[in-house]
């Protein structure tokens, strides 16, 4: 298993004067055994098309109410002028550009004791280095500002969500790219849609403008609904496929973008087969948090209200709760906040007098906290006002998925 480095540095961490953390990825007993095909037995060579979107906002294309966390960059060799070249660290193809400087240090948790080199990265607005938590409902973009010191959120900001293209109005997918910008799946019978967010607003009455990269390409004879987007700690990006219906997990499969898909091309391969895993029809995933460290292969997943501990490599997972939420969950890093301790969010799906609920779940024992913050009520006539994924940042981490 070839183990891959994260390029981003924390500033939070670097403030502190701490070394950002590593990845754990310690495999865990429990669950069934799946079919595992991290070996990317299935690849779909096509690429998506702008047009085929434009068809379901007219005709009221809908998915149904189901649940909804990912980011294949390719690997290249990266030079910062009149420092050493560093090899085999992936980079973003298509992303925005970003000021970078480098820097050398040791990686905590470098089973070789190595010293590396590492890429620090300005983003816009420094949202890779403070907590925050996103979702999107429709027409709309909510960011949730989570203070450092106590994990709680400060605020809820709602935006109009501005596409190039209509997008469809069913489950939301979503998960952050290194440079803070955010990646955004929208299904529905007819297909998924892969947006982005290049500058996601972080202050109000400020529309998100949005890019509507194609449709995700079929490889199966029928339109792939992709509930949910994750990103590893190598920086790929990861979809969840619901497989024949939103509803259970025939079907289902982890694919990962190999592809420029910042620049349209959604070529994507199979990661591992779900049908047959002890999990039911995943809705969101997370990262994992292991000996209070982020993990990416041994990560965390929603299924209506049930959160799950699920290894994305063999599709194995373990019950662990039922919860108050139902399809969004997301878990932040140490390194963000003061107390270097993670925190593990979920979104409630709420009703019509409270919108969507943002609560954490306890760490020791799975339980979650009555609602942190409530809203908006979005005044939908089909779906719910937590129709989506959450996203966040993802602290600097040692990857564990297998290239």
């Amino acid at each position: 298993m070839t183990l891959t480095y994260s390029r981003t540095r924390l500033a939070l961490g670097l403030a502190l004067g701490l070394s950002p953390l590593a990845c754990a990825g310690d495999p865990i007993e429990g669950g069934s055994t799946a079919t595992d095909t991290a070996t990317g037995v299935s690849s779909v060579s096509a690429t998506a098309s702008m047009s085929a979107s434009t068809t379901d906002d007219a005709t009221g294309d809908t998915g149904e109410t189901s649940g909804s966390s990912s980011v294949g960059e390719s690997t290249s060799t990266t030079t910062t002028t009149g420092e050493p070249t560093t090899t085999g660290e992936p980079t973003t193809t298509g992303e925005p550009t970003t000021t970078t400087t480098s820097t050398t240090t040791t990686t905590a948790g470098d089973p070789t004791g190595d010293t590396d080199t590492d890429t620090d990265t300005d983003t816009d607005g420094g949202l890779w280095d403070t907590p925050n938590l996103w979702y999107s409902v429709k027409d709309s973009l909510m960011y949730i500002p989570i203070d450092p010191v106590t994990g709680a959120p400060t605020d809820l900001i709602t935006n109009a969500l501005v596409p190039d293209v209509p997008l469809k109005h069913g489950q939301n997918g979503l998960t952050m790219l290194e440079d803070g910008s955010l990646l955004g799946s929208r299904e529905g019978p007819s297909g998924t849609q892969i947006y982005h967010v290049p500058s996601p607003p972080i202050t109000a009455d400020t529309p998100a403008d949005a890019i509507v990269l194609g449709e995700v390409p079929s490889d199966m004879g029928t339109p792939l609904r992709i509930e949910a987007l994750y990103t590893d700690c190598a920086g790929r990006i990861y979809l969840m496929d619901t497989g024949k219906d939103v509803s259970n997990s025939d079907g289902n499969r982890l694919l990962r973008f190999t592809g420029d898909y910042l620049g349209g091309d959604l070529h994507f391969e199979v990661i591992t087969d779900l049908e047959n895993a002890s999990v039911a029809d995943i809705d969101d995933m997370s990262p994992g948090i292991v000996d209070d460290e982020i993990s990416d292969s041994l990560g965390f997943a929603m299924d209506s209200a049930v959160l799950w501990q699920l290894d994305y490599t063999t599709g194995t997972g373990t019950k662990l709760a039922n919860t108050d939420g139902t399809w969004g969950i997301h878990a932040l890093g140490g390194p963000l906040f003061a107390d270097m301790t993670p925190r593990l969010y979920i979104l409630s799906a709420g009703d019509d007098n409270t919108g969507a609920e943002l609560m954490e779940v306890n760490l020791g024992d799975y339980s979650n906290t009555a609602p942190l913050i409530e809203g908006p009520d979005l005044d939908l006539n089909e779906g719910a006002n937590g129709w989506s994924g959450l996203a966040g940042p993802l602290t600097e981490c040692m990857s564990t998925i297998p290239q």
